[in-house]
């Protein structure tokens, strides 16, 4: 490619304001294009964060030829159809997480996103941060011996005003916060055999907490908990038959986990700086993975956000008082 790939944002929220100082960053990319619902707010953001064009129309900036690919940062129930429109339009396309709120809509635009070329991706970052990968590295090394359990949580009490509070958008615990634990217990296991659930739903339906067991055969087992009601200390384990790792740092953005392997095994630290916010590794990997022709990227395929989506459509299933379970009992 002769040029560097320009990207565009898509939304003016929490998220797009968080992440634009790392797109700036990433040396494999030009930011030159921002949307909103409205124009007043892409010109603010525009002029906050550099980017050279701002439009208050989401189809005008899918028609702009100097966009190659656009980062889908509005309310997790909007991600389906604008993800939609953008591969339509012919862009590459890295979708926030959740990526949509079912498994039904994610499969849809994958299907799309092959038939059309383009890649596509959920912007899982925990999956890219240097320290997540160099975990991985030591559970593949055997550094835990086999992995038998994860355990992790996250759950803050957001403001009333937060669109986390709002079905309507794709709001809950589950998909915003849940959406970590339970990706990280696919990585770690695969999709489990058993998922049972229970919680609190609120009475428009919104999940405010979600307690969720799953087993896997052998003995395997995960535990995630998420919750909107209080806080949830966002750590996590992994268990192995000959020690585990522990984050005691937020394990989406840790810089750092743990070794143990007891009772003769001497503790350590295994530390990796983020770069940025945390963001970083993963925009420039989605730069690279297109450059090299790619329609996924293989540290985040499209089955393995479809596998995590499953899952939690069965929660939310189960939550709602329809208790089925899938797999063997």
């Amino acid at each position: 490619m002769s040029r560097r790939l320009g990207w565009a944002v898509v939304g003016t929220g929490g998220i797009s304001r968080t992440t634009a100082g790392d797109l700036h960053q990433t040396e494999n990319l030009d930011l030159v294009a921002v949307a909103s619902r409205t124009i007043d707010n892409a010109a603010e953001f525009a002029a906050e964060f550099e980017v050279p064009r701002a439009y208050g129309d989401y189809d005008a900036l899918f028609d702009d030829d100097d966009v190659d690919v656009v980062y889908i940062g509005t309310p997790i129930a909007t991600h389906a159809d604008l993800a939609r429109r953008a591969l339509l339009a012919g862009k590459h396309v890295l979708v926030e997480k959740a990526f949509t709120t079912t498994a039904a809509e994610a499969r849809s635009l994958a299907a799309l996103a092959a038939e059309r070329g383009r890649f596509l991706m959920e912007a899982m970052w925990m999956r890219f941060n240097p320290a997540f990968r160099r975990m991985l590295d030591e559970v593949s090394a055997g550094a835990i011996g086999d992995v038998r359990t994860v355990q992790a949580g996250f759950g803050i009490p957001f403001p009333p005003s937060w669109n986390i509070w709002r079905p309507e958008l794709g709001g809950g615990a589950l998909l915003d916060m849940g959406v970590y634990p339970l990706t990280l217990a696919h990585l770690m296991l695969g999709p489990p055999e058993i998922i049972r659930a229970t919680g609190e739903l609120r009475r428009d339906g919104l999940d405010v907490t979600a307690s969720v067991f799953l087993r896997y055969g052998e003995g395997r087992f995960a535990q995630a908990l998420t919750s909107l009601a209080g806080f949830v200390n966002p750590v996590a384990t992994v268990g192995g038959t000959e020690g585990f790792i522990a984050f005691d740092q937020p394990f989406m953005s840790a810089d750092s986990f743990r070794v143990e392997t007891p009772p003769d095994g001497e503790p350590r630290t295994v530390t990796v700086p983020l770069e940025g916010a945390g963001y970083v590794p993963m925009f420039r990997a989605v730069g690279e993975a297109i450059a090299e022709g790619r329609l996924e990227h293989p540290w985040r395929p499209l089955a393995e956000t479809i596998a995590v989506l499953e899952t939690m459509d069965e929660v939310r299933r189960q939550l709602t008082g329809d208790p089925r379970r899938r797999g063997r009992g």
